[in-house]
């Protein structure tokens, strides 16, 4: 948006930016109170809503009634400039249907349950038995394992009897169970009885007036925990886990059952790590996939949150990697319950893959379990540090319905009509839109990425590594210990990162031009801390990645397993690798890249900071994290020749507090407990991108030198100057040069000499990696050329086209002609005294890349973009026309100096054309637009192969060197803009 919508937007947010609370609907619906309500919304500053059956519901769930209140309130949202939305379930978690969908026992989730026999108790086997072991136990692990049919043990030894449970029934699930998620029929139906009806019921307003659903909780069952239905000795279990777990992993997981249920504290399993990953992609592919492709093939936005995101270990508990799952989610969501949890962290989870997958928005749930007491202040804090790391679209927990009954304690307070706040609340609702739309500018300044070391947990997991959602296990503290210290530490150092999921990485991960990419976004370094064990397919990337340049830094201990196997090989990784101890310090010198905000003052730590920026500004937000205590004179340092803005979200107001004159670009700065402040910096000086893209105003050239010729039965080869000597030699002609005879007189008074002729043969080879769309040579003398072929296929080189110079004819080579690898163009020709052998060359729309082999060349594709350097190690050795570089787009006067470029002259164009010959290389233009370079025909006409690249003076000698100063290798010079431009905005119009 251009700097007057930007404005205007910022003053009044868009509906996109402003809330959109859990609706409760909690009680009989009425829709004459509905629509009432909706209008209360939008006095409240909302800019929709979520339609959430609650406690309490009395209207059918999925009804005829529903469905068509349903269509009423979203028509009524469209009517009033409101988004409307859908949730999937009869309060949560996901996937039942209220009950519907689990009424047929196969659909309901089921446990692998461990039970334990002491010596001579007999116990009763049924048909859902799995396997039954003998052992003797030893604390928390055992010793004499052994597979048995009997259900009792010899004297002395205990069994271990595991078999499938079901989920109990419960009031919750309307007197039935939770669902098998990681089942594709129970899902399957779950979508039947749900989405196909919305579809079906709702019809055009689904993707339309209707935008999106929000699934809500949920899970694959817990794992070793007595959470939500699980216990400390039960884990999840699917009709087709063996059959996966033995193709995925290659071994039967009935036989790892006591390895992966009893293990003394702190023992790593491979078994547990496997289990974990296999049941984290059958719920992927079985829960998530099919919701995800309903909504992409109905246009609706999916969206939501996963169950349980505070902790790693929470995570493992219920779901195995939260990450994981917002792959599949348009907006990925999360949710942050009571007003004092502040797990920053969950929030840096959800924002990075939805940096790193390209995804606008991320969800909070929000202020769910706050109390009536909670003041707008109070809700103002809860949401500002998520705000702050990248939340963008809020959704408050709960506007009721109705407070009848049991609605009126289902996690109060209600944000809405009820309040005797709701009026004043619009003024809350604004300020946050505005920070979400001004924190949306630009791209995020992150040039760090942190593995996610949740698969380190997975190996830990065990019966009794888990309370709850929280660690048991000693090593799983630890852990949770490590990430929270690395989150802390970057925070309060003020240093951006993303974290890398390693499945993602391995999906989504390449590395390019010495830097680590994850989707769409790119990385210098790589920091890994607190983890215990890699992927080998990690390793393998941050190998790569080192070898082109990039930064891995491996702060305390080094991962011991790969893979789940213990292994020597992170060890040998690392000692190639920046290494540091885990100090706060070292962390911060090894991951800070140099362009991070420079805060300065007691409390500078408790200041969070986030920036983003685009080509013309920085969109900074700065909050104190600390909402008891005031912070006095912070020293911000914004960088010298820039202005700098104050944006006011509370109000809207905009005003300049430092001008671009003031060189030192400081502000001391106090903040208010829990105080934010936005700041936008506009660059005077415009900052270019990497990449440039650009045209050439003629074709690529590749300059084909080296010939071999066959002549009277003889052959020779080599370059075309000094064969052609070597030829002349032989047939005892004068050599050609800069005192050679005069043509002229030669056919005057040698006529004999002038006219006898031989037959030539020549040869030039060159290579293809990627089939150009076109190709053509320009050759010279075709008055004399009786044949010319490419690969065996004869050219019509008959042709008044010329390249360059008339004397040059330029054919097209036919494209079925053509081959990868090595092609050959042969030339037979009649060979006398007035001419001679010159290098013929290849044009069209092609890079030229240096071949493996000494001084051969290959033809690809031409470079997406330029960067700014040298470009004949850009695809463009031989090029001698123009390139005009693409500037970003740019409104109103820039200044644009020290332009460092090899060329004839360099070009700005805007509204107007300005050449430039002469220091001093700058220009003032309106709106420029390209940067345009023209080049010389040095490198394609030469000299190309003199050892020096400048000389005091050339004439024919130089073409043909002595040996001394001769080299078969391409002597090129450098061309093309060397260095990026300065662009500093000036103030009005030139």
């Amino acid at each position: 948006m251009n700097e007057k919508e930007f404005v205007e937007s910022f003053k009044k947010p868009p509906v996109e930016f402003r809330a959109k609370p859990f609706w409760a609907w909690n009680g009989r619906l009425d829709k004459e109170e509905l629509f009432r309500q909706i209008e209360i919304m939008k006095e409240m500053g909302f800019g929709g809503f979520f339609m959430h059956s609650r406690t309490g519901l009395q209207t059918e769930y999925l009804g005829e009634e529903w469905f068509d209140l349903i269509n009423e309130c979203a028509d009524k949202a469209s009517g009033q400039g409101l988004e409307a939305w859908i949730y999937d379930e009869d309060r949560w978690p996901s996937g039942i249907a209220g009950g519907l969908v689990t009424q047929e026992e196969r659909f309901r989730a089921k446990f692998i349950e461990m039970r334990m026999a002491a010596p001579g108790e007999y116990v009763e086997c049924g048909e859902n038995t799995l396997a039954v072991f003998s052992c003797e136990m030893e604390g928390n692990t055992f010793k004499k394992l052994k597979k048995v049919e009997q259900a009792e043990a010899s004297d002395g030894e205990n069994l271990l009897i595991f078999s499938i449970v079901y989920s109990d029934s419960k009031d919750v699930y309307n007197g039935y169970t939770y669902l098998d998620t990681m089942n594709f029929d129970a899902v399957e139906q779950f979508l039947e009885l749900t989405h196909h009806q919305y579809a079906e019921k709702c019809g055009k307003r689904i993707g339309t007036s209707i935008r999106g659903v929000f699934t809500d909780e949920p899970h694959r069952g817990a794992m070793f925990s007595s959470f939500s239905e699980g216990s400390e000795n039960r884990i999840p279990y699917t009709d087709q886990l063996f059959s996966v777990f033995k193709e995925e992993c290659g071994y039967d997981l009935k036989q790892q059952l006591p390895y992966l249920f009893l293990r003394e504290e702190g023992t790593f399993s491979k078994a547990a790590l496997d289990y974990i990953e296999v049941c984290q992609k059958l719920f992927l592919k079985n829960f998530a996939r099919p919701i995800q492709k309903w909504c992409s093939d109905n246009h609706m936005i999916f969206t939501g949150h996963v169950l349980h995101e505070d902790s790693l270990s929470a995570q493992t508990v219920m779901q195995g990697s939260l990450m994981r799952f917002y792959e599949y989610m348009d907006y990925p969501g999360i949710d942050i319950l009571t007003e004092k949890n502040e797990c920053w962290w969950v929030v840096k989870q959800a924002v990075s893959v939805a940096r790193q997958l390209d995804k606008p928005f991320v969800l909070s749930e929000l202020y769910g379990g706050t109390g009536w007491q909670m003041t707008l202040e109070n809700y103002k804090q809860v949401g500002d540090w998520q705000a702050l790391f990248g939340v963008n679209l809020r959704c408050p927990h709960l506007s009721w319905y109705t407070m009848q009954g049991e609605a009126k304690r289902d996690y109060p307070a209600s944000i809405f009509y009820q309040s005797a706040w709701y009026r004043e609340y619009e003024k809350l609702e604004t300020y946050f839109a505005r920070i979400g739309m001004f924190t949306s500018q630009g791209k995020n300044e992150c040039s760090l990425l942190v593995l996610n070391p949740i698969e380190s947990v997975w190996g830990y997991s065990r019966s009794g590594a888990f309370l709850g959602l929280e660690a048991a296990d000693s090593r799983i503290q630890y852990l949770e210990k490590r990430y929270q210290e690395v989150f802390g530490i970057l925070v309060s150092g003020h240093v951006e990162f993303d974290y890398g999921e390693e499945s993602i990485l391995e999906k989504h991960g390449k590395v390019e031009n010495g830097l680590i990419y994850v989707g769409k976004c790119c990385y210098q370094k790589v920091l890994i801390a607190g983890m215990d064990t890699i992927r080998m397919k990690t390793l393998d990337l941050l190998e790569e990645f080192r070898e082109q340049g990039g930064s891995v830094i491996f702060a305390g201990e080094r991962p011991k397993y790969v893979d789940g196997i213990l292994s020597e090989h992170v060890e040998e990784v690392a000692q190639r690798c920046v290494t540091v101890k885990f100090s706060k310090d070292q962390i911060l010198q090894s991951c800070r890249n140099e362009t991070e905000i420079v805060l300065e003052g007691e409390g500078a730590g408790e200041i969070l900071c986030r920036i983003s920026s685009d080509e013309d500004a920085r969109y900074m937000m700065l909050l104190n994290s600390n909402r008891n205590q005031a912070h006095r004179d912070i020293k911000i340092s914004f960088g010298a020749e820039n202005t700098v803005e104050l944006w006011n979200a509370r109000d809207g107001e905009i005003r300049t507090i430092l001008e671009d004159n003031e060189q030192s670009g400081t502000l001391t700065v106090q903040f208010a407990p829990g105080e934010e402040k936005l700041y936008r910096i506009s660059k005077r000086t415009k900052e270019l991108p990497d990449l440039f893209t650009y045209s050439l105003s003629e074709e690529n050239v590749l300059v084909l030198d080296f010939v071999e010729a066959e002549i009277g039965g003889n052959r020779f080869e080599g370059e075309v100057l000094k064969t052609d000597r070597k030829i002349r030699n032989y047939l005892g002609l004068s050599i050609r040069g800069g005192e050679m005879l005069q043509p002229w007189y030669i056919q005057k008074y040698e006529r004999q000499q002038y006219e006898k002729r031989w037959d030539i043969e020549l040869k030039y080879t060159f290579h293809i990696r990627k089939l150009p769309s076109r190709l053509y040579l320009a050759f010279e003398d075709v008055e004399h050329v009786s044949d010319m072929r490419v690969n065996g296929s004869r050219i019509q080189y008959n042709t008044e086209n010329y390249w360059i110079d008339r004397c040059f004819s330029r054919v097209e080579i036919p494209y079925g002609s053509l081959k990868e690898g090595e092609n050959e163009i042969k030339i037979c020709s009649r060979y006398g005294i007035e001419n001679g052998l010159e290098a013929v060359y290849l044009l069209g729309e092609f890079g030229v890349y240096n071949f493996s082999d000494k001084g051969k060349w290959e033809l690809s594709q031409l470079p997406r973009y330029l960067k700014a350097g040298d470009v004949t190690y850009q695809g463009l050795p031989f090029y001698s026309g123009s390139i005009r570089y693409d500037l970003p787009e740019m409104e109103g006067a820039y200044q644009i100096q020290d332009i460092k470029f090899a060329g004839s002259c360099v070009k700005i164009i805007g509204d107007s054309t300005e050449v430039l010959f002469a220091p001093p290389y700058m220009s003032e233009m309106n709106q420029p637009r390209n940067l345009e370079v023209v080049l010389t025909r040095r490198n394609t006409f030469g000299p190309l192969h003199c050892s020096r690249k400048r000389l005091p003076a050339y004439g024919p000698e130089v073409f043909l060197m002595d040996q001394e100063e001769w080299q078969d290798e391409y002597s090129l010079i450098g061309q093309g803009l060397l260095e990026k431009p300065r662009i500093r905005r000036m103030n009005g119009q030139k």
